[in-house]
């Protein structure tokens, strides 16, 4: 420590007090902790690139070659999948292990509901599978999905099966986990944000809180088979948080459930469009008056339905004048005013 003081402290002037020229003795360790941060950092992607091209070149070498086999036939390369979820549309609301995920993939295989802002971040050699649904339309089918993702590992390649929010969250991940393990293909699990949780962010409220809801749902509003519908005598509580995904088409018989099976007709309910997205719309409402308030005002789809107590919590934020601050938005303005 004392040779490395002595190699980053000036030499002392003759014509200057010895004490003027002494630095703190903490001022070299935190200079040179700061130089080998940044040399880490630096190292860390440099390290990431080599990684990247290093693999490739190897799965193309593996590949090709017939020296791997006694027989005389090549050695098959096993690929991966990864299941990761893309969050509620933001990019910035995509977590950094994902973002990894995308940076090292071969290929992606993505949904209708991932956000133009991440499939931005894609790389622009990485091969790309639409398979997106839209109600009444898929444009393929759930088998042919896992078909796909299949093959695709099978050819060597690092597979990103891309899906909208969380993945395990209404995402059909099961049959694509299944149809992986069947033929043998090693996948893992990135989990991403939910739009339970986006939504109520962006309204500026929690999903659960002590005073309104100790419990949440999560339900899906697309019925799996004709005539089914949900026990709403089991959900119609006022202690806990209903989030209906996917039943903007389904809001009326939602209402007239959960009020046939006891809510109050004042009970709050909230409805979420394209959460966290620079085009989002709400309504706040009751279940006497939210049927006819769509109707008034039309919102687009994906929409959260959002039901419980908690939803007055927006009320009163509104009342109050509060707003929920987008601190991106903010320093944004701050970059233009300043470069103006």
């Amino acid at each position: 420590m004392r040779t490395l003081l002595s190699v980053i402290q000036r030499k002392p002037s003759p014509f200057e007090p010895q004490a003027s020229v002494q630095r703190p003795p903490w001022s070299a360790g935190v200079f040179m902790q700061r130089r080998l941060m940044k040399l880490a950092a630096s190292v860390a992607r440099q390290a990431l690139r080599l990684e990247k091209r290093f693999e490739g070149h190897l799965h193309r070498r593996l590949s090709g070659s017939t020296s791997g086999e006694a027989d005389g036939a090549s050695r098959p390369v096993q690929g991966r999948v990864y299941l990761v979820g893309a969050g509620s549309g933001a990019g910035d609301l995509l977590t950094l292990k994902a973002w990894r995920c995308l940076q090292r993939a071969d290929a992606v295989v993505y949904d209708r509901l991932v956000g133009d802002e991440v499939l931005a971040m894609i790389p622009a050699h990485v091969e790309r599978h639409y398979v997106g649904k839209a109600r009444g339309h898929h444009s393929v089918a759930q088998e042919e999905i896992g078909q796909r993702l299949v093959s695709l590992a099978r050819q060597g390649r690092r597979v990103v099966r891309l899906k909208g929010g969380d993945p395990g969250v209404f995402g059909r991940m099961g049959e694509e986990l299944a149809a992986l393990d069947d033929a043998g293909v090693p996948s893992e699990i990135v989990p991403g944000i939910t739009a339970a949780s986006s939504a109520c962010a962006a309204m500026g409220i929690p999903l659960t809180d002590r005073s309104h809801a100790q419990t949440l749902r999560l339900i899906t509003a697309q019925q799996c088979r004709e005539g089914g519908e949900p026990d709403w005598t089991a959900l119609a509580r006022e202690d806990e948080t209903l989030v209906f995904y996917m039943g903007l088409n389904k809001l009326e018989a939602i209402c007239r459930g959960l009020r046939g099976a006891g809510l109050a007709d004042e009970w709050p309910v909230m409805l979420v469009a394209n959460a966290s997205l620079a085009g989002q719309q709400s309504l706040v409402g009751t279940l006497a008056d939210m049927p006819e308030q769509l109707r008034d005002n039309p919102l687009p789809s994906p929409c959260l339905i959002i039901v419980g107590s908690i939803v007055s919590m927006a009320h009163q934020r509104r009342a109050m004048d509060l707003r929920v601050v987008d601190i991106d938005t903010e320093d944004h303005d701050l970059f233009k005013a300043k470069s103006a």
